[in-house]
């Protein structure tokens, strides 16, 4: 008896493991649940349609629960198909024994369901910032595979969820201004965390790959990530992507090249961005800027077409402690030739954004008031910090070096009108075939002051009545001094312990007292001072043409002592020239003149020793438009000449007549006034006193001369020498 109750007990043990066995790994097969299952889903949500096949149900051993599942069921929801592949719910042994099916868990598959069937679908999802991205930013595409482990409370609703998968062409547009074309990814998401992976996408002309993104739900949801993009920007593209910048609507710009970028976000629950820290670094492999206006400067000898760029890196970081950096370090060139290194980066801060830049040049510079040229054969470097603060440019300093040659600016600012604001100072040496032509500094303290042992003043008289005078230093009024110990001219002739004491107001001079040695018997003295709201300028010097050299009217003359004086009262003024006991060769207008007129002894005169004169007097009045002569008077010994006219300063027309006499005649008609004194004033005025009228007229380059060459001599003339032979 005992032994068949241990029989019986056995085998229903034996029995009940192998049921247990049987029913964990292979389940049984049955219908009998449809129904069941249909109605409480229906009962849940009445908007599920449900068709099931046969349900294979299996125990899990580990849950100590049923499950049940299926394939390729039918599933409508809102009139969708849902591409499901298999089901798998959990249920609760008792519940399954009396009939009801109580979930605990779903696990459930789908393949190729299209993003508009999951738009469809989520309109009946309760409003949220989820569903509200889910219809209005994705388009097209589909989820192309994903798993679904759901943990359902009895009242079936979601309790706990992980889900993976992959998408694939789906395109997301941001603000309707940005579209993210031909997204795919795979992913795993569950109520804490998000993984993404292998994400590939294309963006105007950016195709992104390698990409992944990991959310972290804590306090804040933390968003890192990372991807490589390669991009070949064309004009039409940057402009979309940088629609404010007005530099990329007027010229032409193209870009390529690769970017790794690494990012951290963090959003709080309404979605708002609390913290956010973007870098990105790589390198531009080619780019181009093709300028609309070549760029002309009037330091540069040729004119900037395009800027080619290659074997460039860049960098950038942007974040919210605002420690934001744009870096590019490379090579450029503007001839597609000659490639230099460069050098720039920006805070990228919008208030005060900081630059710093470092270019190494191979242009010819020319810095004309100091008659410094580059030498196009040497690398020259310009490194410059900035600032960029109130729309004003400060900058802290501009390094200029090429060889032994150099210009250091510190402490200058301009305003918004690209006005000198202020300057600390300026040092700099420079060389002119191998010969020290600058040395000097320039302190702008209490007041300026220039110091240094030399400067190149070849092309500053011809700066100084330059009709593209500027207004750089308008902002400033100061006391200055200047002590140079060397001055070299356009003449060649140097001047020597150059010292000057004055004033600027606005910009200008209002008082000055110079004095400067061309040796130890000849001087330069110069004075300018106001006079009942009046500006008098006198310049006196032994050595006429180290000042003229760079007027061709004046070209020939040699010797000789010059005085200039200029009254100036608001925008106009009144000058006299003077130079006394001079000689005259090779001066082509005045060689043109004797040409002209058959003088052709005089013309070869000129061109021998010279000719002679006692005196050159030029009365001008100048205002705005016009240059008006007054008066050129000539008196020589062998010759003599007279003329006026204008000058427009709009069209630089030249417009002068006078009167060419030869001496002799002259001479004689001076001679005979104390007897014929009515010749003077008498109805025969002038009569059988001869001379050589001309006309000068035309635009630069197109000058043209004539001449009458009999012409009887006018008593102004003839007033004018007189006047001027009894004075002197």
């Amino acid at each position: 008896m005992k032994y068949f109750f241990y029989s019986v007990f056995f085998s229903l043990l034996l029995l009940f493991v192998l049921s247990i066995t049987y029913l964990s790994v292979y389940g049984i097969e049955t219908t009998k649940f449809n129904n069941l299952i249909i109605k409480e889903i229906e009962k849940k949500n009445s908007s599920v349609v449900l068709k099931l096949e046969k349900i294979k149900i299996k125990l899990d051993l580990k849950k100590i629960q049923l499950f049940l599942s299926t394939y390729d069921p039918k599933i409508i929801y809102q009139d969708v198909k849902i591409p499901i592949k298999e089901i798998k719910v959990y249920s609760k042994i008792n519940k399954i024994l009396k009939s009801k099916i109580e979930l605990s868990k779903a696990i459930f598959t789908i393949e190729k369901f299209k993003i508009k069937d999951l738009q469809q679908v989520a309109i009946r999802i309760k409003p949220s910032n989820f569903k509200s991205y889910l219809l209005n930013n994705l388009k097209g595409g589909e989820i192309e595979k994903a798993s679904f482990d759901l943990n359902i409370d009895k009242d079936f609703k979601i309790e706990d969820y992980k889900i993976n998968g992959s998408i694939k062409g789906i395109n997301i547009s941001i603000k309707n201004i940005f579209i993210v074309k031909d997204i795919s990814s795979n992913f795993i998401v569950d109520n804490n965390l998000a993984l993404i992976n292998s994400i590939k996408a294309k963006y105007e002309g950016i195709a992104i790959s390698s990409g992944s993104i990991d959310m972290k739900r804590k306090k804040n949801i933390e968003i890192k990530g990372k991807f490589n993009s390669q991009f070949n920007f064309k004009n039409d593209q940057l402009k979309k992507l940088f629609p404010k910048v007005k530099f990329l609507k007027e010229n032409k710009v193209k870009a390529q090249g690769s970017l790794l970028h690494e990012f951290n976000i963090q959003i709080d629950n309404r979605f708002k961005i609390v913290d956010y820290d973007y870098k990105a670094s790589g390198s531009i492999l080619n780019s181009s800027v093709i300028l609309k206006e070549d760029l002309i400067n009037r330091f540069i000898e040729s004119p900037i077409k395009k800027i080619l760029f290659k074997k460039t890196k860049l960098e950038i970081i942007f974040n919210k402690s605002i420690n934001n950096l744009l870096s590019l370090n490379g090579l450029y060139s503007t001839d597609s030739l000659k490639y230099k290194k460069f050098k720039v980066s920006n805070n990228l801060n919008k208030k005060n954004q900081n630059y710093l830049i470092d270019l190494d040049l191979s242009e010819n510079f020319f810095f004309d008031l100091i008659n410094f040229k580059t030498n196009s054969k040497k690398i020259s470097n310009i490194k410059s910090k900035f600032i960029i603060k109130s729309n004003k440019l400060i900058f802290e300093s501009i390094d200029f070096t090429q060889g032994k040659n150099y210009i250091f600016i510190k402490g200058l600012i301009l305003n918004r009108k690209n006005e000198l604001e202020k300057l600390t100072s300026i040092n700099l040496l420079t060389f002119d075939k191998n010969k020290e032509n600058n040395n000097f500094k320039i302190i702008f303290g209490k007041k300026i002051s220039i110091l240094g042992k030399r400067y190149d003043s070849t092309h500053l008289l011809k700066l100084l009545s330059s009709k593209n005078k500027t207004d750089l230093f308008k902002n400033f009024s100061s006391e200055i001094e200047i002590k140079l110990k060397n001055l070299i001219t356009k003449s060649k002739l140097p001047l020597s312990n150059f010292n000057l004491i004055g004033s600027i107001t606005k910009g200008k001079f209002d008082k000055i007292s110079a004095k400067s040695d061309f040796s130890e018997s000849k001087h330069l003295d110069i004075s300018l001072k106001n006079v009942n709201n009046k500006k008098i300028l006198e310049v006196y010097s032994d050595v006429p043409q180290a000042l003229l050299t760079s007027y061709k009217f004046f070209e020939g003359i040699k010797g000789g002592k010059l005085l200039y004086t200029t009254v100036i009262k608001g925008t106009s003024s009144t000058s006299k020239i003077t130079i006394e006991n001079f000689k005259l060769t090779k001066a082509p207008l005045f060689a043109t003149l004797l040409t002209l007129a058959d003088l052709r002894g005089f013309a070869d005169l000129l061109y021998g020793e010279g000719m002679r004169f006692d005196i050159l007097e030029i009365i001008l009045n100048e205002d705005t438009n016009v240059i008006k002569v007054e008066e050129i008077l000539a008196l020589g010994s062998s010759i003599s000449l007279r003329m006026d006219g204008y000058i427009e300063k709009n069209t630089d027309l030249i417009s002068l007549g006078g009167t060419l006499v030869p001496a002799k005649t002259l001479n004689k008609i001076v001679s005979k006034i104390p007897v014929v004194g009515s010749i003077l004033v008498g109805n025969k005025t002038g009569e059988g006193v001869f001379g050589v009228s001309f006309k000068i007229k035309g635009l630069p380059g197109d000058v043209k001369t004539t001449v009458n060459p009999i012409k009887t001599l006018t008593p102004r003339f003839i007033t004018r020498a007189l006047k001027k032979r009894k004075k002197n």
